[in-house]
């Protein structure tokens, strides 16, 4: 859709990566047919898988190749910037059925094996947003605030079972999702002075931390959301 931005392929590139490397076999999945190409380069241990995550049929097929699944990292996400008023309803569902609706439905296929195994990690990815808000991107930010809460009352619920759920929440990150807005130098320099380390964010930051989520470094840790902001929230 025109407007729209969809930042999952750098994503799926960058976080499976460290991961391939940690596992026996990744699976790739994005609505983008480049993902057969990453899938390629990281060798024999990655598959992938085409799929649209606001099709609740190709969700459940998305599944059922999938299964058994014990590491779970829910990308998928688009966003649009506009004024809310002059945002198309369809739009906003398209925001919310991808970056939310589309996340509970694949945690909850995907679970049922991870709590029938008594065992899994399922890893969210939110938005620093989801605490900050920011104007012109009213759906994007109220989906990745619906993912932190998703995340917390999944993490409580299947934690008796053996099953862990966080949430990686990242901040301005030099991604294709963001090439517009910061391909405007004043909107760079702005950002840029909102960091406390100096720097925008990389993919390879939030794929470090998800490695860290799902090995047993934090077998510990459930229903958290871990900001990757360089300390854009804390300024």
């Amino acid at each position: 859709e025109d407007g729209i931005r969809d930042g999952t392929v750098t994503g799926v590139q960058t976080c499976a990566l460290p991961i391939c490397i940690a596992v026996a076999h990744v699976l790739l999945a994005d609505c983008d047919a480049a993902v057969a190409e990453i899938a390629a380069r990281l060798g024999p241990a990655a598959g992938w898988h085409l799929y649209d995550q606001a099709d609740p049929v190709s969700v459940e097929r998305l599944a059922s190749v999938a299964e058994p699944v014990d590491v779970l990292v829910n990308n998928a996400g688009v966003v649009w910037r506009g004024p809310l008023l002059d945002t198309d309803p369809a739009v906003i569902r398209r925001v919310i059925a991808v970056d939310l609706v589309g996340v509970i439905e694949l945690t909850r296929l995907l679970g049922r094996g991870m709590l029938a195994r008594r065992g899994g990690v399922v890893i969210n990815i939110g938005s620093q947003l989801a605490f900050s808000g920011a104007e012109g991107r009213a759906a994007y930010a109220a989906a990745k605030a619906g993912v932190s809460q998703f995340t917390r009352t999944t993490a409580v619920e299947w934690a008796p079972h053996g099953v862990r759920v966080n949430c990686i929440a990242p901040g301005r990150m030099l991604t294709r999702m963001t090439r517009d807005l910061l391909a405007d130098p004043a909107e760079y320099a702005r950002g840029l002075g909102r960091i406390p380390l100096g720097r925008y964010g990389v993919p390879e930051d939030v794929a470090h931390a998800a490695l860290f989520l799902a090995s047993d470094a934090a077998a510990y840790i459930t229903g958290q959301t871990i900001v990757v902001d360089g300390g854009w929230l804390l300024a």
